[in-house]
């Protein structure tokens, strides 16, 4: 039995290399096509971790549990670093965002030397400037058309902006602000191609934060991409529930957001490893939005009517009611985002476009492995506090098997 300790480490072994990610496919341009960003030509949703490099050894982590984009930064004495924690992100299955934070972006020559080393690496994403910027040093004005005292001013980093446009035009560039606050985004856009904000609602404010930050990217993007940093780390001495999580990337989805990353990885004294249960769960929530992402990134569809039936009626935080819609259009018929964000259940009635075709009489309730009724576009559910149904509804008809353009592979002579 001597061969047993021997079989015992080779099995520990091949299960460390189950949980190792494959190197996406590497990039070979990245274009922002309206609100969305493209990477090779399709469209592409960001499911992130922040706060996570090489020195600290926990790429490999973040990649095994399934994320597909990071933000990364190098040491600032070393400018080819960073050429090292984006080739490393890539080896783990994940693009970089590459930060220029911690004020790297101050030197010029620094930076120069930074995009030349990393502007063709296969991992890279986009650039990012410095972490929130827009930290108010000082009251914030009462009228909207005098600038706040930012800590950095938009004006500050445009000789920056430009230089990275004019080394590395394939890389999108990209800020993260604080606040939620939509003058400071319309503000920021002269010096960013993708608009980012940073929410942490938990324990202390209601998650309807998150719609109205959500809310304000977007339009203070003015159709540029919009993400969302939406909170994995603990404050007040407990994490977020993954119900809470669920609910938060949800609704940020649902009011137009089309990337998200998790802060983060570690932040100060505090690391999602830490809490092995709550950080094996993350593995199921970036799964499920893997599987969901032709879904997310596909065209809205249209208004849908909603009408709670039982639990509250009445706006809560921010004026905001229980229900967060976002109704898509795919090829077989529509996918309806519906998001609870109150600490109670509610039961809704939702009514959705009906096609010429009509619909078939029962949705998909994706994940949850059950149907709904469909009644003339009509779907009644009820909700936990804080939970979310995904339903693909169809249209109505046979499939014409004949006009199936099936892919070549699939494909069997017929006798």
């Amino acid at each position: 039995m001597k061969f047993l300790p021997a079989l015992v480490i080779g099995i520990m072994a091949l299960g460390a290399l189950l949980l190792q990610a494959e190197p996406p496919p590497p990039i070979e341009r990245v274009e922002i096509r309206g609100d969305r960003i493209f990477v090779n030509g399709k469209p592409f949703f960001p499911i992130g971790i922040d706060h996570a490099a090489h020195w600290h050894y926990s790429l490999p982590e973040a990649g095994a549990q399934g994320f597909n984009t990071v933000t990364t930064h190098g040491l600032k004495e070393i400018p080819e670093s960073y050429r090292y924690d984006i080739d490393e992100a890539y080896a783990n299955g994940m693009y970089s965002v590459a930060l220029l934070t911690n004020s790297v972006w101050a030197n010029m020559e620094t930076v120069e030397r930074i995009i030349l080393a990393c502007r063709d690496a296969p991992g890279l994403l986009a650039w990012g400037l410095e972490h929130e910027p827009n930290l108010l040093t000082g009251p914030r004005p009462a009228t909207p058309d005098i600038e706040p005292p930012y800590r950095m001013p938009p004006a500050t980093f445009e000789p920056l902006y430009e230089m990275i446009r004019r080394l590395d035009p394939h890389h999108p560039i990209h800020v993260e602000l604080a606040y939620g606050n939509l003058n400071d985004h319309q503000r920021y856009t002269v010096v960013t191609d993708i608009h980012n904000d940073m929410i942490r609602p938990v324990p202390n404010n209601p998650l309807a934060f998150v719609a109205r930050y959500s809310d304000n990217v977007v339009e203070g993007a003015g159709g540029k991409p919009s993400w969302m940093e939406v909170q994995m780390m603990a404050l007040g001495g407990r994490n977020p529930t993954m119900a809470e999580v669920r609910c938060m990337t949800y609704m940020a989805i649902a009011h137009g957001i089309d990337g998200i990353i998790y802060k983060a990885f570690h932040y100060g004294q505090w690391w999602v490893t830490d809490s092995p249960g709550y950080w094996a769960q993350w593995a199921d929530l970036t799964s499920e939005l893997h599987l969901l992402t032709p879904y997310l990134v596909a065209p809205q569809a249209g208004e849908t009517q909603t009408e709670i039936i039982e639990g509250s009626k009445e706006p809560g935080a921010l004026g905001y009611t229980a229900l967060h819609l976002s109704l898509r259009q795919t090829e077989a018929g529509y996918f309806l985002i519906a998001v609870n964000g109150f600490n109670e259940p509610v039961t809704a009635r939702f009514t959705v476009p009906v096609p010429e075709s009509g619909l078939a009489p029962q949705a998909a309730v994706r994940l949850e492995n059950r149907l709904i009724d469909v009644k003339g576009g009509v779907i009644e559910d009820a909700f936990e506090p804080y939970g979310v149904h995904l339903y693909e509804l169809f249209e109505a008809g046979a499939i014409d098997r004949e006009a199936i353009d099936w892919p070549r592979w699939q494909r069997r002579t017929r006798r």
